[in-house]
């Protein structure tokens, strides 16, 4: 660790004194509205920290990208200036390419199927690289299965001709878009809105929570759940603030992160349900799709983004144990 980053290290650990012991104040960015499930998470996490840590540790919960969007957060994770944030792993393929493996498309087959993954030692390893780029690995939190809204009705890949369709900054997901005949338009996830609703791109891809909560259902008429991708968001601490802590704070940090994986998966799925119900009205027509035009029109960009990403047997892992469910 360098001096200089030393010193910021310490900077943001220095914290309010009480007369009892110092308190030691970590900042955590969220970069969803505070109803968000994932929102809602950092504040069970939070709470949990402070508990096993007698007080020792305070964690200052911010909402709605108050301490800056996804890209961003994460550069200032590294940096230490900042210490959690949660962002989905393919935000993380700019620090290391393997991660945009988790943006392939249908590479899960069920909701069960990826939990079985990420809940395995399997998972653990592939993401432990990561820590050498630091960033630190806390738990993986559902963002469920995405699918596409937009302007015009999206029944077959056939529709995504000539279409223009927001994606995360994953070069996976902008090539998954091209091979279904649209054009993936990296965009910032707070300047989606207005570049929905100023024809910047046609359409986008996400969950039900997130679609909800930021009102795509106003920009957008159509909403087909063809269910392309589940990519896990992953709560990332600073690697460097992590090794700053005692043993006994370490402890603590983990065991509240994994207390707050099993809470997300609940908190998930009820949300998931509701929000699917809470929108059918608002959209003109929430389309079904034969997902098997979609699966085909993809399937090469597999093998193809397996190879180039230096995960191929990760690839056939996933492919292979699919077939168990």
């Amino acid at each position: 660790m360098t001096f200089m980053r030393t010193i910021t290290i310490a900077a943001i650990l220095a914290a309010s004194v009480s007369t009892a012991h110092a308190q030691k104040t970590l900042k955590l960015n969220g970069v969803q509205p505070p109803s968000h499930p994932v929102s809602m998470t950092h504040e069970f996490f939070a709470d949990r920290v402070k508990t096993l840590t007698d007080g020792s540790i305070n964690i200052d919960v911010n909402h709605a990208r108050a301490l800056g969007d996804a890209v961003e957060s994460v550069q200032s994770l590294r940096d230490g200036t900042l210490a959690f944030v949660t962002v989905s792993a393919s935000n993380l393929s700019q620090i290391d390419r393997r991660m945009d493996m988790f943006s392939l498309p249908f590479l899960f087959k069920t909701a069960d199927h990826y939990w079985d993954y990420l809940t395995s030692e399997k998972a653990a390893e592939f993401v432990a690289p990561l820590e050498d780029r630091g960033i630190r690995v806390l738990a993986f939190m559902d963002s469920g299965a995405r699918n596409f809204f937009a302007g015009k009705a999206i029944r077959t890949p056939a529709d995504l001709a000539g279409q223009k369709i927001r994606v995360m900054a994953s070069p996976v997901q902008v090539k998954m878009v091209e091979a279904m005949g649209g054009t993936g338009v990296p965009i910032a996830w707070g300047d989606l809105y207005n570049a929905l609703q100023t024809g910047v791109v046609d359409g986008a891809e996400n969950n039900h929570p997130s679609v909800f909560t930021m009102k795509f259902y106003e920009v957008s008429d159509y909403y087909t759940l063809d269910e392309h991708a589940r990519i896990p968001d992953m709560l990332i601490m600073s690697q460097d603030v992590y090794d700053s802590l005692s043993a006994d704070e370490q402890a603590a940090i983990d065991k509240a992160a994994d207390e707050a994986e099993a809470y997300m998966r609940g908190a998930w799925a009820a949300s998931e349900q509701m929000s699917l119900e809470q929108l059918r009205p608002l959209f003109t027509e929430i389309i079904e799709p034969e997902k098997q035009p979609f699966i085909d029109a993809v399937t090469p960009l597999l093998k193809e983004q397996g190879e180039a990403l230096g995960v191929t047997d990760e690839v056939n892992y996933l492919l292979e144990s699919g077939k168990d469910f």
